[in-house]
Parts: C-alpha cells; sequence; structure tokens
C-alpha cells in the first residue's frame, strides 16, 4: 500500500511538472515551498521502506539463535542445508517436548520417609526395662525374735522417655515411669519439664516436674544412696540458672510447691517421723539453690541449700558433693544435713539429722565395673534400734553394647548395721542382682 501511494505521488509530481502547455497557456510548476511540503512527507515512507527489512532481518537473527540453543538442549540439531522454515523447526520442538517422559511424582513411601528422618533429627526416644532379683536373711529387721530369710522377682523400673527439640533454643522432656510393676503396677510421669537454653549465652530456664537441682546422687549400684533415699526432691518448680561452660561454672536459683523434702525425709523409714496432725503447706514457699564448679577434666564440686515451710518452723537442709574421675577409677563423696528443723511433735525438741556416702570405682577392663560403697547416718537421738552405717559391694558387667543400646548385669552386697539396745535385729545382709536394658 505504501508503494502504491509513492507511485501515485511521484505519477502526480512529475506528470504535472513535465506536462506540454495546453494551447498557448502553460501549466503551473511546483514551488520551492511544495517541493519541501513533498519531500517532507516521502522522506520517511523511504526509510521506513529502506530499515525495515534490516531490522525483520536482525529479528529473525536473534530469534534463530535462541531457537538453535533449544534444539541443541533437545538433542535436534538441523543440517546447514535444512530448508525448514522457522514455523516447521519450532513444531518439531514443541513434538518433541511433548513425547518426553515427565517427571515422576514422588511416591507416597518416599514422602513418608522423608517426613520421618525429619522427625527424628528431632525427636530423641530414650527407655529402660530392668528385671530384679533381691535375697535378705531377715524378712523384719526390725523384730528381733524373727531370724528368716526372703527373696523377691520383680519388674524393678520400666522408663520411656522423649526428648523433642521444639526450636534452637527450647526443648521439652517426658519421662514415664513404672516401679515394682509385680507389687502395686504403680505406672507415672516421673519427670515432665522444658529448657530455654541458648549456646554461647549464659542465662538459661528450666520450668515443670523434674528431680530438682538438690544433691548429686552418684551412684554405681544397683541402691540408690542414702543421701537420695533421704533428700531427692523430685516436685514441680522454675529454675533459672547461669551457666559459664569454659569455666565450668552453674549457679541457680530453684522455687517449688509444697514441702517436698520433709515429707520425703519422714516416708523414707528412717524414724523421723513428722507430726500426723501437720498439714502439708501447697504454696510456692520453698526454694532451692545450688552451685557447682568444674575444679579440672572430670572433677566436679557442688553445694546446694534448701529451705521448706514446716510445723512452726522452717526446715533448711544444706549439702555438698565431690566427683572425680580420673585412670579407670571413680570417686564419689555426698552429705547431707539438716541446718534447721521444726521441733518433734513427740518432746517438741529440734532434732538435725544428717546422712553421708563415699564410693570408690574402678573399670578393671571394657565390660567390667567394680565398687564399693560406705553410707552413714545421724538421726541426732537416740540411737537405738536407728541405721547407724552401711556397706556395699558392686560390680556392673556389659553383656552387649552398641551405639544406642547396652545390656548390664548388675550384682550388689550390702551390709546394714543398726544401733544396738532396741527391739531390732543389729544387722541385716542383702543381695541384689538386675538385669538392665537401656536404649
Amino acid at each position: 500500500m505504501g508503494s502504491e501511494l509513492l507511485n501515485t505521488l511521484f505519477s502526480a509530481f512529475f506528470c504535472h511538472v513535465n506536462t506540454p502547455t495546453k494551447g498557448n497557456t502553460p501549466m503551473k510548476r511546483f514551488s520551492p515551498c511544495q517541493m519541501v511540503l513533498f519531500l517532507a512527507f516521502c522522506v520517511p515512507f523511504l526509510l521506513g521502506f529502506a530499515v525495515q527489512p534490516v531490522l525483520a532481518l536482525g529479528s529473525d537473527s536473534g530469534l534463530e539463535q535462541r531457537l538453535l540453543k533449544i534444539e541443541q538442549a533437545l538433542g535436534l540439531q538441523p543440517d546447514a542445508a535444512s530448508v525448514l522454515t522457522l514455523e516447521q523447526r519450532i513444531s518439531a520442538v514443541e513434538q518433541q517436548l511433548a513425547s518426553a517422559p515427565k517427571p515422576a511424582a514422588p511416591k507416597e513411601a518416599d514422602t513418608l520417609s522423608h517426613a520421618m528422618d525429619s522427625l527424628s533429627d528431632r525427636i530423641t526416644l530414650s527407655g529402660a526395662v530392668e528385671l530384679d532379683y533381691s535375697h535378705a536373711d531377715d524378712a523384719d529387721p526390725a523384730d528381733n525374735t524373727q531370724n528368716d530369710s526372703n527373696s523377691d522377682l520383680d519388674i524393678g523400673t520400666i522408663e520411656i522417655g522423649l526428648e523433642a527439640r521444639l526450636h534452637e533454643y527450647v526443648t521439652a522432656n517426658v519421662l514415664l515411669k513404672g516401679e515394682n510393676l509385680d507389687s502395686d503396677n504403680k505406672i507415672f510421669w516421673d519427670e515432665v519439664f522444658f529448657t530455654l537454653a541458648r549456646d554461647n549465652y549464659p542465662l538459661y530456664f528450666v520450668g515443670g516436674k523434674r528431680v530438682q537441682p538438690f544433691g548429686a546422687f552418684e551412684s554405681l549400684f544397683i541402691n540408690d544412696p542414702i543421701t537420695q533415699d533421704l533428700y531427692e526432691i523430685n516436685a514441680s518448680g522454675a529454675t533459672a540458672g547461669f551457666l559459664v561452660s569454659s569455666l565450668g561454672l552453674d549457679i541457680s536459683g530453684t522455687l517449688y510447691r509444697g514441702e517436698t523434702l520433709m515429707n520425703r525425709v519422714g516416708e523414707t523409714g528412717y524414724g523421723l517421723d513428722r507430726n500426723p496432725s501437720h498439714t502439708t503447706a501447697n504454696d510456692v514457699n520453698s526454694f532451692i539453690v545450688n552451685a557447682s564448679l568444674a575444679l579440672v577434666d572430670d572433677m566436679t564440686l557442688s553445694a546446694f541449700f534448701s529451705s521448706e515451710p514446716g510445723d512452726g518452723h522452717r526446715n533448711t537442709t544444706l549439702g555438698s558433693a565431690f566427683h572425680w574421675e580420673i585412670a579407670d577409677f571413680i570417686l564419689d563423696a555426698e552429705y547431707i544435713g539438716a541446718l534447721g528443723r521444726e521441733n518433734h511433735f513427740s518432746d517438741n525438741r529440734e532434732y538435725r539429722e544428717k546422712a553421708w556416702t563415699a564410693s570408690l570405682g574402678y573399670q578393671i577392663k571394657e565390660p567390667l565395673l567394680i565398687a564399693i560403697r560406705y553410707e552413714g547416718f545421724d538421726a541426732d537421738k537416740g540411737q537405738a534400734g536407728f541405721l547407724e552405717y552401711r556397706y556395699s559391694l558392686g560390680a556392673t558387667y556389659t553383656l552387649f553394647e552398641s551405639k544406642n543400646f547396652a545390656c548390664n548385669l548388675m550384682g550388689e552386697y550390702r551390709r546394714s548395721e543398726y544401733a544396738p539396745g532396741g527391739s531390732t535385729d543389729p544387722d541385716l545382709n542383702e543381695f541384689f542382682t538386675r538385669l538392665a536394658l537401656e536404649f
């Protein structure tokens, strides 16, 4: 259409300029001004017609390069002498893409496996099953008219623990525990707590039900040490602490509810009964202060203080512990005693009991560990019939062990001596064995 318009313009122009005279009157020619207007109108058309093929050539060249890259990626490399048009080559590319195999959707099993792997990175399960056998040469040490023996076989303890890393700074722990299942079928939540802590940051917080930081209670034996029998505090509480790992320093303060320590002292059978008419306080009015220091590698010294409301007076308790592993030896010592006690209901007097324990273990070779322990107790009152001391000999042999599993066979002989002068047998000999599975 543009070329026809130019032909018409040019024809009209040249005809107008070169047309002979009509009659004796010549026709008018274009003036210079009209020539300028004509050129101004025609030159853009001329430039457009001249540049358009060049632009089209450049555009086709760019498209050609892009199409060639796609063909090479798909394995389509047309001959240089091919006469296929661009449209035909694009159709060939589309057919190749349509016939290419589609990526397989992830299998359900793979998705489940990935989810389980992610879950296992955040959750750790642990547990223990213990089969206990015990034998005592006196069925009732409190009655010196009897001197028979008894024995027992029971699932002493079963534990299922879970640790969940909920966040970089948050960890939750739960521990379900059962004891003496043949006797009383007692299953309970022993610990449920969470920890807020950040690496290389000294402050931390622990909240929930757990064994609170009072006492070390290290043991290489089947039976717990006497300090744990008397003074373990397993209750709901809140702990704020300050930890400097480079110095091995850990200082914490704990608030908890009730009179847990004093109730335990009165219930453990060491003759320290509380007033049966006393109503236990359930307010959050008890606290613990704890400090531990790692003096050198594998050596730790700790001290702890507890204060609880009581029957007329607060009951305060102080203790310290020492732990050291050197070469193939393991040394532990612990002392806990009363600083202040409520008056005893029988004579309205204050009795400040105390207990201590010391043990030494030796790893003879990799699967076999032997140990000896001495324990003492002072009720701070007439000792007739009260436990004075006991000593134990123990051994642990690892039958099987892998990365996340251990099977141990344990044995312990324990002799207890009681103060004479009462109606209690002066001594008690006991033997314990345990087959323990830990995972």
